[in-house]
């Protein structure tokens, strides 16, 4: 007990020494304020180190955003009213999700227009919170980065879209801080298809290129029937058995002067044997024939058309116009072919 009063009479003591002091000073005084002078370089603070966490909250509804009108600046070159300068994107960066930095986020990045055609130019519009960086990308099918634009945190920019693509053009808006990504937003366009089909109802993809004048020839046969494109010099086997695959290809091998048929076989009544390209198809490949049986009609010569959803054979659906009117499509993926619903069938060609 004698220590703990010891210290009790000296902070008494201590406490009315100033009190004293404050009296003396007067105790309704102001304190004043001695400014400190100013240096010449800002002096930035050291930021604390945000830690990274998945911000999980309920959706609002965006912002309504009014866009200033735009008029799109004709030929393939970009126009960049932010002058930045395009870098071209390292070819590995694949688009991923990240979780999203608490106070960093993309609070809109959308363009003016609904849909443009391929080459043509579109206007990129953005408005991004809490980010030290902020980067536009042009990405490809797979999400990879294949273009970059170094943007501030809102504004506008005209861009072209590629020649090439299909479908859609594709955009990513990147909100960075501390040298990492924090919120990510992709952007669609839909295009439209330079080329047209030429039936209806089309299918969803792109034609690769405009319709295609050919003569071709058709011939029936107890299981299938046979077409030959002379603009291909190719002849197509499509079976109708219920085997796979269902249809194949050929190079139309037939020369003047070969052997039109083989006399030695000889067709059941009301069947005939294919002849001359047909026929040398026919009779070298014993599976086309077992599988197309005998010819039931002659070889019938027409006017056609076709056109193909890709510039891969490997890949590409051909679409022809066969003898009656019909559209037949094969499948060069899965091998499977399909007769389509026939609408009014123009021809786009010009004479």
């Amino acid at each position: 007990m004698r220590g703990k009063s010891g210290i009790g009479a000296t902070l008494g003591a201590a406490i009315a020494a100033a009190g004293i002091l404050l009296a003396a000073c007067g105790g309704n005084a102001q304190p004043s304020v001695v400014p400190l002078p100013p240096t010449e370089t800002a002096t930035m603070l050291p930021i604390p180190t945000a830690s990274r966490v998945a911000v999980v909250s309920s959706p609002t509804p965006a912002p309504m955003i009014t866009l200033p009108p735009v008029t799109p600046s004709p030929g393939p070159s970009p126009t960049n009213p932010l002058a930045s300068t395009p870098t071209p994107a390292p070819a590995t960066l694949t688009a991923t999700w990240v979780p999203t930095l608490a106070g960093v986020s993309v609070e809109y990045f959308t363009t003016d227009v609904e849909s443009v055609k391929p080459g043509e130019n579109v206007t990129l519009y953005w408005s991004v919170r809490g980010a030290d960086a902020v980067r536009i990308y042009r990405v490809d099918e797979a999400d990879e980065r294949l273009w970059r634009w170094d943007v501030n945190t809102s504004g506008q920019i005209t861009v072209s879209t590629r020649s090439g693509d299909r479908d859609v053009a594709r955009f990513l808006i990147s909100a960075e801080t501390a040298g990492a990504a924090a919120a990510e937003q992709p952007l669609l366009i839909p295009l439209l298809c330079p080329e047209v089909w030429f039936f209806d109802p089309a299918p969803d993809a792109c034609p690769a290129a405009p319709p295609q004048l050919s003569i071709q020839a058709e011939q029936t046969f107890e299981r299938g029937r046979m077409i030959w494109v002379e603009a291909q010099d190719r002849i197509y086997v499509i079976f109708e058995d219920g085997n796979t695959p269902q249809w194949a290809q050929y190079p139309d091998n037939f020369a003047e002067g070969d052997p039109e048929r083989d006399d030695a076989l000889i067709p059941p009544a009301g069947l005939t044997q294919p002849v001359r390209g047909f026929g040398l198809i026919w009779r070298s490949n014993l599976r086309v024939q077992e599988r197309l049986g005998w010819a039931a009609s002659p070889e019938v010569g027409f006017e056609g058309l076709l056109q193909s959803d890709s510039a891969e054979p490997s890949v590409a659906t051909l679409y022809l116009r066969a003898r009656e009117g019909d559209i037949l499509a094969l499948n060069a993926f899965t091998s499977e072919w399909e007769l389509l619903p026939l609408a009014a069938v123009d021809n786009p060609i010009s004479p």
